[in-house]
């Protein structure tokens, strides 16, 4: 039997270290990278994201990085579509795809295909008039009391989330929760090495503190004056991520700056809880676990690729 095409996945909480040892894998081994982060693919998103730089972009190729503008329809469909075009020039040149990130969301629609839960136009309007009439925390509160686990994970003012799990609710009858976990479950379409960064989670809190602070430090509050002021609005979908959300509050409604950085440590913490409980899903993982006995990450690639 022919041995499929060789693929790579690195994923991991965010603040683990994966785009460092990705670039350390890239230079001992004939790869090239595919982000696989949501928020990497928008140009001008660049601290907040910590968007690998031009300079390690010109030693490694990467691929799907500033690929759209804040206010331009970006979901994991066009990612899956536009990953498998630069996973097939990839090996088209002799070299090994190797997607780097931590959005589960497009990982696993790549490796497994899209999303199959169902959607109505009709129900999404009517969801988005209640939106406009009752306001973000109405319809949250509505989602909470359908799918508590869901609504823990989602910002009550991230409109687009909300309003996709109130409409799965409503046009399948079950929890998003429960419809998405039969997504998870799917056969993957694609075989891959899965490398999962997995650091304790003291090591990780203390990662994630200091990088925040570094990302206010180099200017994340003025990456987000500079956005707003070239016209994009606060409520766009990567507006809301993390980092980007708080630092519009502190310059829109006044949040004090210590008070916004400290929500940032909090909810970055709570999203890589959210990231480690999807990787734990995830089957056949390689967990390199830092300064344990886990298998070299090299050592892994090696013999993956021989």
């Amino acid at each position: 039997m022919k041995r499929p095409a060789p693929l790579i996945v690195l994923s991991g909480p965010t603040a683990s270290g994966k785009s460092s040892l990705a670039l350390a894998l890239a230079r001992e081994f004939p790869v090239e990278i595919v982000n696989a982060d949501s928020l990497q693919v928008y140009r001008h998103f660049d601290i907040g994201t910590a968007k690998p730089t031009v300079k390690e972009r010109g030693e490694v190729p990467h691929h799907l990085i500033d690929v759209a503008d804040p206010d331009e329809p970006y979901d994991a469909g066009r990612y899956v579509r536009e990953a498998e075009r630069a996973i097939g020039e990839i090996r088209a040149r002799g070299k090994v795809p190797m997607l780097v990130g931590g959005t589960g969301m497009y990982i696993r629609a790549l490796l497994r295909g899209l999303d199959p839960l169902p959607s109505d136009p009709r129900v999404r309007e009517e969801l988005s008039r209640r939106w406009e009439a009752e306001g973000g925390a109405a319809l949250h509160a509505t989602l909470a009391r359908i799918d508590p686990e869901t609504s823990a994970k989602v910002h009550p003012s991230d409109r687009h989330r909300v309003l996709r799990a109130l409409e799965i609710a409503a046009v399948a009858g079950i929890p998003p929760s429960r419809a998405r976990a039969a997504w998870s479950s799917a056969e993957a379409r694609h075989g891959c090495l899965f490398l999962a960064l997995w650091p304790d989670r003291e090591t990780l809190y203390g990662r994630i503190d200091a990088r925040t602070e570094e990302m206010f430090r180099r200017g994340l509050v003025e990456e987000v004056r500079g956005l707003l002021a070239r016209g994009f609005d606060r409520s766009l979908k990567p507006m809301m991520a993390l980092g980007y959300r708080h630092a519009a509050a502190h310059l829109l409604d006044g949040v004090p700056l210590p008070e916004t950085i400290e929500a940032v440590k909090r909810d970055t913490r709570r999203y890589a809880k959210r990231q480690v409980t999807w990787l734990s899903s995830e089957p056949d993982l390689v967990h390199i676990v830092p300064g344990e006995a886990s298998p070299p990450p090299r050592e892994v690639v090696r013999m993956y690729l021989s």
